[in-house]
């Protein structure tokens, strides 16, 4: 007995996220596009979608009349979400009518049988849960999007709304809800009821468009670096170079880069945000200022070793 857990989607958002990479084309227009298709979580493959390839076709052609009749009766139930042929061939005309009958969605791949198989693999994502709510705030800085994490009251609010002067964007404050929409794209948003509002201790509730207009608005954003802020420590040896990032922050099974920022009285937290999201930047374009100055180090004491020895 399978014990996973079940997710589905509609044929409709199926068809939509995957007719580019599965090269699919609709037979019957819209009919059947409000079935679910449904995954179990400890299977890899489509529970109710049944793929089939040439042998497929093949093996109906040579059914008698009655077991043609047999097989589309047993193939094309209630409980299917659609079927999908691939190699580029067509669905027979009996086919189309009787999955016209039972509002069945019927697909052809351009795809062969066994790239399809490959690709459904890699599109595992669209039926494992993909939205969830994470304690954190959202802002776009430097066209980043940037989740800000940390504990109750460290001056994540604080900080947001001191970059948000500066001319950064707000998504939202406190929960920020997240969406996967590939296997490696995640999209941050506040929740609709308390979109443009964040709170600031001793103020209450504010609203950013109000406050600070149109432009310091952006309604979603992909998440490209988490930043947590924690508490200063003052027994802890913090790295004074930066040559290891901390480890990715995980959410919906994406990883994302991760940045700590130490917090303590006279630090100036925005400030330090806004220079590390300039770091990760930097990082990604190839450039990292730790392994330069070793660079430099190495070049002088290599400098000074050649003196000496002459």
């Amino acid at each position: 007995m399978d014990n996973g857990k079940k997710f589905s989607l509609q044929v409709k958002e199926f068809y939509q996220k995957t007719k580019e990479s599965l090269k699919l084309r609709p037979v019957l227009k819209r009919i059947g596009f409000s079935r679910e298709i449904t995954k179990i979580s400890s299977q890899k493959v489509l529970a109710n979608v049944p793929i089939w390839g040439i042998k497929k076709i093949q093996d109906y052609k040579r059914f008698s009349s009655k077991e043609k009749k047999e097989f589309l009766m047993k193939q094309f139930t209630s409980e299917i979400a659609c079927v999908i042929l691939t190699d580029g061939l067509s669905f027979l005309p009996e086919m189309e009518a009787e999955a016209r009958k039972n509002s069945l969605s019927l697909f052809i791949s351009g795809l062969s049988k066994k790239i399809f198989g490959e690709e459904i693999k890699k599109l595992d994502w669209l039926l494992s849960p993909c939205q969830a709510i994470i304690s954190g705030g959202l802002l776009q800085i430097f066209d980043l999007g940037v989740l800000i994490i940390g504990d109750s009251g460290i001056g994540k609010s604080e900080s947001a709304l001191e970059l948000i002067s500066r001319g950064c964007r707000f998504v939202a404050d406190d929960m920020t809800h997240f969406e996967r929409t590939t296997t490696t794209r995640l999209i941050g948003k506040a929740p609709s009821f308390s979109r443009h509002f964040m709170e600031i201790r001793g103020l209450g509730i504010i609203n950013i468009k109000e406050i600070f207009g149109d432009k310091s608005i952006c309604r979603r954003t992909d998440i490209d670096l988490v930043i947590r802020l924690k508490k200063w420590e003052q027994e802890k040896d913090y790295d004074r170079i930066g040559l290891k990032f901390p480890d990715d922050y995980e959410i919906l099974g994406v990883k994302i880069p991760q940045i700590n920022i130490p917090v303590a009285p006279g630090r100036n937290i925005a400030t330090l945000i806004e220079v590390a999201c300039k770091v990760f930047m930097l990082k990604e374009k190839g450039y990292h200022a730790p392994k330069e100055l070793i660079k430099r180090l190495d070049r002088a004491l290599s400098l000074q070793g050649s003196g000496e020895e002459r």
